[in-house]
């Protein structure tokens, strides 16, 4: 004997519920988003066939723009901390500078991405950044149109911090160029 097959009784799928969830969640990462802050200076890198790419963290960038200036970024920041209070408070505070100027400037150079730094400063910034943290990875990122005398003061300041590796950011070359 056959059974009689039951009609199946359609249902209806609610999806408000799911719109909510998917909004949510855009929202949550709309607001928790880090947006990379923009470059002090845009520099132009000169290209290269490396396709080595250089770490997001524990990297000390030595940048030298078109108009051979310096700036110095730091990834780490206890190392830009250990920075500020060698090298920056001292001058901030013997400028006149209260304490709590000087901790809301701490506060601000924290997030700072990269600073501009004095030619013969340079070293100085260098060796407290190499001193605070000895894993640091030393970088030279040089515009390509930089003067080779900028360039090689970065390399003999690097040659006598005793940092003897160190990585040189490039653009990858277009095939067919």
């Amino acid at each position: 004997m056959s059974k009689i097959k039951s009609r199946r009784i359609g249902f209806r799928l609610d999806m408000t519920p799911m719109v909510d969830v998917a909004f949510l969640l855009l929202t949550f990462f709309m607001l928790t988003t880090k947006f990379r802050p923009p470059e002090q200076v845009a520099i132009d890198p000169p290209s290269s066939h490396s396709e080595q790419k250089v770490p997001e963290s524990g990297v000390l960038t030595v940048s030298v723009s078109e108009e051979n200036s310096y700036y110095i970024g730091v990834s780490s920041q206890p190392v830009r901390v250990a920075m500020f209070e060698r090298l920056i408070g001292p001058v901030l505070r013997e400028s006149g500078m209260s304490e709590g100027a000087v901790s809301d400037s701490l506060q601000s150079f924290k997030l700072t991405e990269s600073f501009a730094v004095d030619h013969d400063a340079l070293e100085r910034y260098i060796v407290t950044a190499r001193v605070s943290d000895q894993n640091i990875r030393p970088v030279i990122k040089a515009d390509v149109d930089a003067d080779f005398d900028a360039v090689d003061h970065v390399l003999k300041v690097f040659r006598e911090s005793n940092i003897l590796t160190f990585n040189l950011v490039t653009v990858l070359e277009k095939e067919g160029r």
